[in-house]
This record gives C-alpha cells, sequence and structure tokens, in this order.
C-alpha cells in the first residue's frame, strides 16, 4: 500500500488533503520548483497553492505573490478536477487582470498590477469566499481516480 492509498484512508477529509500535500511535497526540492512532480501531483499542488493564496489575501494578493506565476497552470488544475465554478472565477479574475497570458515574471505583474487599482477584487473574492463548491472533495475524487500516478 503506498503513502497515498493510506493517506486517503485517514478519517478527516482535510487530514487526507494535509497528508497528500505533504507526501507530494517531499518531491519539492525548491520553492515553486515542480520539476520532480508527474501532472497528476502538479494538479494537487496547484490547487493547494491557489487555496493558500487566495484564503490568506485574495486573488489580488494570489497575483501579487510569486504564485501568480502559476495563474493559467492553475486554472487547467480546477478544470481537471471538475471545479468548474471556481475556473469560471479565476478566469473572471483574468479578464480583470487585464494581461491574458498573465505574466510569469513577477516584477512585470506587480507593475500591472499597481497600475491596475482595481476595485473588482472584492467582488470576486466575496464570490470565492461563498461559493459552495466542495474543492476537498474534488480534489480527494481526483487523488482517487488516478491513484496510480501518486507516490
Amino acid at each position: 500500500m503506498t503513502s497515498t492509498e493510506i493517506a486517503l484512508l485517514l478519517n478527516s477529509d482535510l487530514e487526507k488533503v494535509i497528508r497528500i500535500g505533504e507526501i507530494i511535497g517531499k518531491k519539492i526540492s525548491e520553492r515553486d520548483e515542480f520539476t520532480g512532480l508527474n501532472d497528476y501531483e502538479k494538479t494537487f499542488i496547484y490547487i493547494d497553492i491557489f487555496e493558500n493564496h487566495t484564503t490568506n489575501g485574495g486573488f489580488e494578493e494570489f497575483f501579487w505573490n510569486s504564485s501568480g506565476q502559476f495563474s493559467h497552470e492553475i486554472l487547467a488544475a480546477y478544470e481537471a478536477i471538475g471545479a468548474n465554478k471556481t475556473a469560471i472565477l479565476i478566469y473572471n479574475a483574468f479578464k480583470e487582470f487585464g494581461e491574458i497570458p498573465i505574466p510569469k515574471d513577477h516584477a512585470f505583474r506587480k507593475k500591472i498590477l499597481i497600475d491596475l487599482n482595481s476595485v473588482s477584487w472584492d467582488t470576486l473574492d466575496h464570490e470565492f469566499y461563498k461559493s459552495k463548491e466542495d474543492i476537498v472533495s474534488l480534489i480527494l475524487n481526483f487523488v482517487t481516480k488516478n491513484i496510480n500516478y501518486f507516490d
């Protein structure tokens, strides 16, 4: 039995997600360097990155930080797990950002954000926070369905 299979046996869904994140995290040698992960593990990590940054500061904070370099990969990750409502919100944030594709260059992205001074971030944040989409269940279903690609 793999570490991920054991993690899926934990009682709490949140504990399962945390443990799977820890397992994948051990494969990441350096911050924001995911070359050692397969596409399924990256999907998990991209969702984890987005959830952490938006929960702690919203969409503008997400784009402001280094995590914004993964904007398009994160959108694809939400689509991959079937989180369509969240994917639409992310896409709407792209449109609000004013530049597609979202620049990977951190300094350039920050300059765009400073020049934007958009009030729509609050609206997007509110929609995200009130969303009833169960990301934890969707990501666990994704892991279970693709268990052979974890560990």
